[in-house]
C-alpha cells in the first residue's frame, strides 16, 4: 500500500485511513475488531477516532483490537456520546443484526441516535481530560493528531484552547494538533495558531483546497468521499501527500479501498 510521510512521526502512514465513526454502535464490538484487524494485516496504519464515536465505545474497542500495533491514530475533542440509558442500548445490540441483514430497517433505527453526541464546551480543563483519558482508553501514550471536532469560530479563537492545545503538544501527548471540521473552521484556526497545522475536512469541499495547504506544510486528510460525488482513486489523486479516509468494515470494501490506494498516483 502506499504511504505517506507525517512529520513528527517515527514512521510513514499509510494513504488509506481508517474511519472508527460506527465501531461501536452500527458495527458490534466483534465485528469491529476482526475488521480493524483486517485492516491491519492490509497494511493499513492510520485510524481516526474520537470519543463520541460508537456510542463512545470507539476509543476503547480500537485500543483493544490494535494489541500496541504500531499505528498513527488520529482522535479528537469537543464531542462526546451522550449518557444513555441501558434499555436503549440493549434494544440498539438486539436490532444491529436485524438491521445489518435488513438495511431497509435503518431508517427505523435511526431515530434512536438523536441526541447521541452533545457538544463539550472547550477549556483548557475539558481538553486535558479528554486527551487523557483517550489515550487510556486507546491503550497508547500519544496520538499522531489531536483535533478539535468541529469546533465554533469562538473555539478556534479562543486563547485559553490554544494553549491547552499548545501544551498538548509540548507534553508529547500528541504529536501535532488538527482541525476535524468544515474547511472554514481550519483556515481560521491556523491564522490564530499555525501550531494547528492539520486538516480533515469532507472530499466535497473541493479538491481545489488541498495543493496550497500542502504547499504551507499542511497535513491534508479528505473524508465522506463518496458523499462528494468523488471515486477514492480521484480522491487520492488529488491528496496524494496526504490521507483519505473511508469505510473498509466489510471485507469486500476492504479489499477494494486497499487496491485504490496500491495504486501508484
Amino acid at each position: 500500500m502506499r504511504t505517506v510521510e507525517f512529520a513528527g512521526w517515527p514512521h510513514r502512514v499509510s494513504a488509506l485511513g481508517f474511519g472508527c465513526a460506527s465501531l461501536g454502535s452500527r458495527v458490534s464490538r466483534a465485528a469491529g475488531t476482526a475488521a480493524v484487524e483486517r485492516a491491519l494485516a492490509a497494511g493499513i496504519s492510520w485510524f481516526d477516532v474520537a470519543p463520541s464515536y460508537g456510542d463512545g465505545e470507539a476509543e476503547a474497542i480500537l485500543g483493544e483490537a490494535l494489541g500496541g500495533a504500531k499505528v498513527a491514530i488520529l482522535t479528537k475533542v469537543g464531542l462526546q456520546a451522550s449518557s444513555r440509558n441501558g434499555f436503549t442500548k440493549a434494544v440498539r445490540s438486539i436490532a444491529r443484526p436485524v438491521v445489518a441483514a435488513v438495511p431497509g430497517l435503518r431508517s427505523l433505527i435511526k431515530p434512536m441516535r438523536t441526541g447521541a453526541v452533545a457538544r463539550v464546551r472547550l477549556s483548557a480543563e475539558t481538553i486535558r481530560t479528554s486527551i487523557a483519558r483517550s489515550l487510556e482508553r486507546l491503550k497508547v501514550e500519544r496520538v499522531a493528531v489531536l483535533a478539535l471536532h468541529d469546533p465554533s469560530a469562538e473555539d478556534v479563537q479562543s486563547d485559553e484552547v490554544r494553549r491547552a492545545l499548545d501544551d498538548v503538544k509540548r507534553q508529547g501527548l500528541a504529536a501535532r494538533i488538527g482541525i476535524a471540521g468544515a474547511f472554514d473552521a481550519f483556515v481560521t484556526a491556523n491564522s490564530t495558531n499555525a501550531g494547528i497545522d492539520v486538516a480533515q475536512f469532507a472530499a466535497a469541499d473541493g479538491p481545489e483546497q488541498i495543493p496550497p495547504l500542502n504547499a504551507r506544510g499542511i497535513f491534508t486528510i479528505a473524508h465522506s468521499v463518496f458523499q462528494g460525488g468523488m471515486t477514492l482513486r480521484d480522491c487520492m489523486a488529488a491528496n496524494p501527500a496526504g490521507v483519505v479516509l473511508a469505510s473498509s468494515f466489510k471485507p469486500d470494501h476492504l479489499r477494494a479501498n486497499v487496491a485504490a490506494a496500491s495504486e501508484p498516483i
